[in-house]
C-alpha cells in the first residue's frame, strides 16, 4: 500500500456503501478529499469485490514492461531500417547499357476541364538498369499494342541496343506466345524477365522514376497543361533535362549521359 494513500479498504467499503444508498458523486469526493475520478474508480472496484489498494509496485513493474515492448518494437524498425540500407547498398545493378530496361505503366490524371467520365491516358516508361537514361510517352489505353509500339519507340529513341527487358506481369506486358511484346523481343533478340508474381515492387527503378515524373513533371500541386498535347511535349522535353541534366545521387551525381559517357571511354581504354 502506498504511504500516501488517502483511501484505506474500510473507507473504500464505505464510499460504496454511501453511493449504493444513493450519495451523490461529487459530494463523496469533497468530503474524502479526492476527485470524482477517483470516487468512479473506487465504485468501479468495489462492484467486482475489489476494496484493497493497488500496489505502487505493480504500476512501476507495469511501466517498465511497458517500456520493454516499446523499447524492443524500436529495435525491431530499427533493425528493418538497417537491413533496408544494407539490401540497397548491395543492390545489383547492370554492367552494360541495354542489357536491362525496366518498364511500367501508369494511368494518368484528368487535365482540368476534362469529363470525370472521360477516356484517361497512360503513361508509359522505360528506364536503362545501367545508365538510369530514360524515356516515357504517352499512349491513349495500356494494351499489348500499345505496350509494343512503345518498345520500338525506345527501340529507336536510346542510344545503345536494347537485350533485355524486364516488366510485372500486367495483359500489356506477358500473354500467349503471340503476344506483340513477345515477338518484339523474339525479332529483336532480346530476353524478357518479369517480376515475381503480386510482388510489383521488385521492379523498384520502373517505379521510382514514375514516382519522380509525377513529382517533378506532373505535380499535382500545379495545373501546367492546358491540353493532352501540351502535356506529351513537356514529357519528352522533361526526358531530355532527366538524361542530360538532371543529376542522379544514384550515378554519385552523374546525369545518364555522363555514365554512357563513362561507359564508352571504359571500353575503348579496355580496347587499345
Amino acid at each position: 500500500m502506498h504511504k500516501n494513500t488517502k483511501l484505506l479498504p474500510r473507507t473504500r467499503a464505505e464510499i460504496f456503501r454511501r453511493w449504493g444508498l444513493g450519495a451523490p458523486v461529487a459530494g463523496l469526493a469533497r468530503e474524502y478529499k479526492v476527485s470524482r475520478q477517483t470516487i468512479y474508480g473506487t465504485v468501479k472496484d468495489a462492484r467486482l469485490g475489489v476494496f484493497a489498494n493497488r500496489s505502487s509496485m505493480n504500476h512501476r513493474y507495469r511501466s517498465v514492461l511497458y517500456g520493454l515492448r516499446k523499447l524492443e518494437r524500436t529495435e525491431a524498425r530499427t533493425s528493418k531500417r538497417l537491413l533496408d540500407r544494407e539490401r540497397r547498398a548491395r543492390r545489383y545493378e547492370r554492367s552494360v547499357p541495354g542489357e536491362l530496361v525496366h518498364l511500367d505503366t501508369k494511368r494518368l490524371p484528368l487535365l482540368r476541364g476534362e469529363a470525370a467520365l472521360g477516356p484517361r491516358e497512360y503513361l508509359f516508361v522505360a528506364i536503362d538498369d545501367h545508365s538510369r537514361w530514360l524515356f516515357a510517352d504517352i499512349f491513349p489505353d495500356k494494351t499489348s499494342y500499345s505496350a509494343a509500339i512503345f518498345l520500338e519507340e525506345t527501340r529507336r529513341a536510346v542510344p545503345f541496343l536494347i537485350t533485355g527487358i524486364y516488366s510485372d506481369n500486367g495483359s500489356e506486358y506477358k500473354g500467349r506466345s503471340d503476344h506483340p511484346v513477345s515477338l518484339w523481343c523474339t525479332e529483336n533478340g532480346a530476353s524478357h524477365a518479369f517480376t515475381k508474381v503480386k510482388h510489383p515492387w521488385t521492379n523498384g527503378k520502373a517505379e521510382r522514376v514514375i514516382r519522380t515524373l509525377m513529382e517533378e513533371w506532373h505535380p499535382k500541386s500545379r495545373n501546367l497543361f492546358q491540353s493532352r498535347i501540351m502535356r506529351r511535349k513537356h514529357l519528352l522535353s522533361y526526358c531530355d533535362w532527366y538524361n542530360q541534366v538532371r543529376p542522379h545521387q544514384s550515378l554519385d551525381g552523374k546525369t545518364p549521359l555522363e555514365r554512357l559517357e563513362a561507359y564508352l571511354e571504359s571500353v575503348n581504354n579496355a580496347l587499345t
